[in-house]
């Protein structure tokens, strides 16, 4: 018997985690159980196979052991188990969230539910474009099936490619083409609740529903909503929908010189986004993501980057300029696409063109790709961009970190902001202050749609500065909080802190949440603490009011 993991846990006891283990060895078998979190995890950053953050914060987060069930039925019985030992279980699909937490649970200790067993592709339809997939089952993985059985499909896939369809998606994380908000395209749910019960939302409440992956509203309640980045159940099967195949694609990207440019280069974009001329969100980078990016290409940028190479320190904004210079880049690049038939492609590119002309020194350059007569374009037959709006999956970005001590790090603090560019670039000025000011680098990955934006401060570091991250986390959350802004998604570490800015009538929000917390797990089994999310008592005893 492997040493007992035990884990204090606000308002449950002493958790029982070896007779939770025991129990769950007879379900999954065990050469599915991991007794202490060191292996059993998909493969990671520098081959790691070990569960928790490989960019650790403020604290590590320590994961307890791991079960890996593959079937849905297993699912309910641990479950049920878990209520019966009080043991925490933090789900995670395949662990794969760089830059929020990975597989690192809120509460330490927790057992950790890894559902990338489950990794059945239940259908893909062709005609209506959508697929049923099961957590396990990754963007490359689904990306491939298309491929492999020659449907014209596009898929929207992130920025990394090994993550879980179904987990992204719950995280409403983002892709790059039209169907790129992830969460709006999802289209009913299999669920495992935490007494274990099984639910399917939407139409799918009707058995051998035709329409379950086709209409999400069903009859009644839409509740899929409640099980977006909460802890209210197991999503164990849900539907996506993907674009059709284009007869042509055009690759468009827009730079413009000066920082200030921002502001008519968002107003431009989220315009003809409003008019649906452009239907993917463009992606937006500034000077240093740019640099960054020419690192492996050109050995001169390492050379005159010197010592802040390593992203220890803040670059100097007088070398990240004469960098720019010597490279002849932009103050920002903005890249994005245009879909559909070869007739309208022309029309389109056009209308892209005369908007711009409108933004002083902006510069547009444009590509099309055209199938031939009769077909349909694959993603791999158009030339790609940094990021896959063309729908192909990748893993590229994974070899510019790794989680040594000495290796570049990543965290991403990603507030939702207006579209118009004056909000954004007022933001962006003080955010890049502020972080300048803990020694750390600002590197803009602006996600802009018809009516927000999402902007990623994705702070790329040397694992050494990992200690001013949380000072300059909290600092930012005060700098959006004054502005009227919150994060769409957060690292585990700043969840309590996130949710507390939920402040509308004294926390109504956070009120609600616990008590639809109480009501449907009352003994706080499912990831305690995800999003902010915990039960009343545990909630009292974090804030040390418990018995008061």
């Amino acid at each position: 018997m492997a040493e007992t993991v035990s884990t204090q846990q606000p308002g449950l006891g002493l958790a029982k985690i070896d007779d939770f283990i025991r129990f769950a060895t007879e379900i999954v078998g065990e050469a599915n159980i991991s007794r202490d979190p060191s292996t059993g995890a998909p493969e990671g950053i520098d081959g790691r196979v070990d569960y928790g953050d490989p960019f650790p914060l403020s604290r590590p987060h320590v994961p307890g052991p791991a079960v890996r069930p593959e079937t849905v039925d297993q699912v309910r019985e641990l479950v049920r188990a878990a209520n019966v030992y009080r043991v925490p279980l933090w789900t995670v699909s395949r662990g794969k969230n760089l830059g929020y937490g990975g597989s690192a649970p809120v509460v330490d200790g927790s057992v950790i539910l890894d559902l990338h067993r489950m990794d059945k592709i239940i259908e893909i339809n062709e005609e209506y474009a959508y697929a049923i997939v099961e957590p396990g089952v990754t963007f490359i993985q689904l990306y491939e099936e298309i491929q492999r059985r020659k449907l014209n499909l596009w898929l929207s896939v992130p920025a990394i490619g090994w993550g879980s369809v179904v987990g992204n998606t719950l995280e409403r994380g983002l892709g790059y083409t039209p169907e790129a908000v992830h969460y709006k395209h999802q289209c009913g749910m299999e669920v495992v609740l935490p007494n274990g019960d099984l639910m399917r939302t939407g139409s799918g409440a009707m058995e051998d529903s035709k329409v379950w992956p086709l209409y999400s509203g069903g009859f009644g309640p839409g509740l899929d909503g409640i099980f977006f980045q909460s802890n209210y159940g197991i999503v164990t099967k849900m539907g996506i929908h993907m674009s059709p195949a284009p007869e042509a694609y055009t690759r468009i990207m827009v730079e413009v010189p000066n920082e200030a440019d921002l502001v008519p280069l968002v107003g431009a974009m989220t315009e003809l986004m409003r008019r649906r001329i452009v239907a993917n969100p463009p992606q937006l980078f500034d000077q240093r993501v740019l640099i960054i990016e020419q690192i492996p290409q050109d050995p001169r940028v390492p050379e005159m980057l010197g010592p802040y190479v390593t992203l220890e320190h803040h670059i100097p904004d007088e070398l990240v300029e004469k960098v720019s210079k010597m490279l002849g880049l932009p103050a920002w690049r903005s890249a994005f696409a245009l879909y559909g038939p070869p007739e309208a492609q022309a029309g389109l590119v056009e209308a892209v063109k005369r908007r711009f002309a409108k933004v002083e020194g902006a510069k547009v350059t444009t590509e099309t790709f055209t199938a031939k007569e009769g077909e349909y374009l694959r993603g791999e037959d158009v030339r790609p961009d940094f990021l896959p709006q063309h729908g192909v999956p990748g893993l590229e970005i994974t070899k510019g970190y790794s989680s040594r001590p000495d290796g570049v790090w990543h965290n991403c603090y990603s507030p939702v902001l207006p579209p118009s560019g004056r909000e954004l670039y007022e933001w962006y000025v003080g955010a890049k202050k502020i972080t300048a000011e803990n020694d750390l680098n600002f590197f803009a990955d602006f996600h802009v749609f018809d009516r927000f934006v999402v902007s990623i401060n994705l702070i790329m570091f040397h694992g050494a500065a990992k200690g001013r991250l949380k000072d300059v986390q909290f600092a930012l959350m005060e700098h959006s909080k004054k502005g009227g802004y919150l994060e769409y998604r957060t690292h585990v570490s700043f969840m309590d802190a996130t949710a507390a800015h939920q402040d509308f009538n004294h926390g109504a929000f956070g009120r609600f949440t616990t008590m639809l917390k109480d009501t449907i797990d009352p003994n706080g089994i499912l990831a305690p603490g995800k999003s902010g999310i915990w039960n009343s008592t545990a909630k009292l005893e974090r804030l040390g009011l418990a018995d008061k």
